[in-house]
């Protein structure tokens, strides 16, 4: 009877799994140098998280050997300095299991053997007005080739395959432009924007709180995973293994919560 009584009473003490107990393996801060940067769920840096980033020696959030400028509910905003000899195989680092290049990312690339719709620009140009030392003028082409997505209502994401075809060489710079293909930060013109943006997601079945909305994130006609959405009035990450979705506080006045996109 007394070993019963034990029994049961340690069952009875064992703790239950919480949102901070679910990934024990995911370091979420980035420290090094003089900087210490936290991310949210569900980004990190070690390979137990679920949207792994890197971390630098100088506690720089990293995509690859890039900065991140910043990371929304949706996106992964990444510094892309301009540059006349950057290999356009580079660009495969932005697409992964969690993340890949969005509809809105402009590109400008150099030594292609075909252009992208008849637009080209001439390389002194572009050099001059980004600064760029290394641009050759004196090669066989002097053209630096765009490329924009012409039907961004149709996929989120850019396929990569359909911007490998021209075969070019160097990728210099990049754009965001938005639905009307205005650029999203420049007002002197998206060559000179220098970001790229990446949509993220996590892995799985959804694992949304009660109060969120879970939105499926498709590449190329594939479910592949999913974010989570607090519904109106809430706020959080919307993840089970988050913050969830917690009440918003009304502002003084009237309310200022927010639709889900």
């Amino acid at each position: 009877m007394i070993l019963n009584f034990l029994i049961l009473s340690m069952v009875l003490i064992i703790p239950s799994p919480s949102s901070t107990s679910a990934q024990p393996n995911c370091t979420r801060v980035c420290a090094g140098g003089r900087h210490e940067n936290q991310v949210p769920y569900p980004f990190g840096f070690s390979d137990g998280c679920e949207v792994h980033l890197n971390c630098s020696n100088a506690g720089e959030i990293r995509v690859g050997q890039y900065n991140v400028h910043n990371i929304t509910r949706d996106h992964i905003l990444i510094n892309f300095p301009s540059k006349c000899d950057r290999q356009f195989n580079e660009i495969r680092q932005f697409n992964n299991r969690n993340f890949a290049l969005t509809w809105r990312n402009g590109f400008l690339l150099s030594n292609c053997h075909w252009a992208f719709y008849e637009c080209k620009v001439p390389t002194i140009r572009v050099g001059s007005h980004l600064n760029l030392q290394q641009c050759d003028t004196t090669g066989v082409d002097t053209t630096i080739n765009c490329y924009s997505n012409n039907t961004p209502e149709q996929e989120e994401f850019i396929n990569l395959n359909s911007l490998e075809l021209p075969r070019c060489q160097y990728l210099v710079s990049s754009a965001l432009f938005d639905v009307n293909g205005n650029s999203s930060h420049s007002e002197s013109g998206p060559e000179f924007d220098q970001y790229l943006e990446l949509g993220w997601w996590v892995r799985g079945e959804c694992g949304c709180d009660r109060n969120a909305i879970c939105r499926n994130v498709s590449y190329e006609n594939q479910t592949i995973g999913y974010r989570c959405y607090c519904n109106q009035g809430y706020v959080g990450d919307g993840f089970i293994d988050g913050d969830g979705c917690r009440i918003q506080a009304q502002a003084p006045g009237g309310s200022n919560t927010k639709p889900p996109p």
